[in-house]
């Protein structure tokens, strides 16, 4: 008796002094991916050291944006689908089970319809919680990670918050979860601000988008009441107050360096 094969899969994983969670992640789909390809920009802790002990492929790129950053990756894979992962997202028991069937089925549905890719619940977590929202994501989300690398790219997408180009596409859904573990502490939390909002400040001026006092000082409130207040941050206790405060940081933040990006300058007192 012959069995059929199983339909081969790549996953990336995007790296930066990752070792937190690294190991529990390349652990989570170790048995699961046939191969695993890191893209590093320059970890100097213990990044590249985890990722030799589970066998994966090293490549190292400077970082300019996370969609850049995405594109080298697919580029770099092998195998025609493609599991997408951040470096503090561990696949779930459930979700590792769900797509090992998938590749049994060759990425087929149900219904017999083999998709361009899947969206995968992904539920977050903030210190060691889950929140129910976490700037600029309600959780749990739904978020295209598995796809076939033929039809999907993230070229063209923007340069933050980047995701794969979809129009037109036939996209799947996997309710088995994806756990994604984006801060462990107030300092990994705000250790990320400035990155980010340096960039969502560039993709804007891209965009040529203007900012003004009313976006600078009024916005970052308003949006902090629609997050924290109406989606329900609050009831996530401590964490969610936190994270309410990361929201207002943000925008202010984000809207402040778009105005020096524009004028080139410091407003003067």
């Amino acid at each position: 008796m012959t069995t059929t094969p199983l339909t081969p899969l790549s996953c990336y994983i995007l790296t930066h002094n990752s070792e937190r969670r690294l190991a529990q992640v390349l652990a989570s789909i170790q048995q699961i991916a046939d191969e695993i390809l890191i893209v590093d920009s320059g970890s100097t802790d213990q990044t590249l050291t985890i990722a030799r002990q589970f066998g994966a492929t090293i490549l190292t790129r400077s970082f300019d944006n996370f969609r850049d950053q995405r594109i080298f990756a697919e580029d770099h894979c092998t195998q025609p689908w493609v599991l997408a992962l951040d470096s503090d997202e561990v696949v779930s028991e459930a979700l590792g089970k769900r797509l090992q069937q998938l590749k049994k089925t060759h990425f087929q549905t149900d219904a017999g319809i083999t998709p361009d890719g899947f969206s995968i619940r992904r539920n977050w977590f903030f210190m060691g919680q889950p929140v129910r929202n976490f700037y600029p994501v309600k959780t749990p989300e739904f978020i295209v990670r598995l796809f076939q690398r033929e039809r999907l790219s993230h070229r063209g997408s923007r340069i933050i918050h980047e995701q794969l180009q979809l129009d037109g596409a036939k996209i799947g859904q996997i309710n088995e979860p994806l756990l994604h573990y984006s801060c462990d502490s107030i300092d990994d939390l705000y250790a990320k601000i400035g990155l980010y909002t340096k960039l969502a400040a560039e993709d804007m001026q891209a965009k040529g988008e203007p900012s003004s006092p009313l976006k600078i000082y009024v916005y970052p409130w308003l949006i902090w009441a629609r997050w924290h207040l109406l989606y329900g941050g609050w009831r996530d206790g401590a964490p969610g107050r936190i994270l309410g405060k990361y929201v207002r940081d943000t925008v202010y933040l984000k809207y402040l360096k778009l105005k020096y990006l524009n004028t080139g300058k410091p407003e003067t007192t």
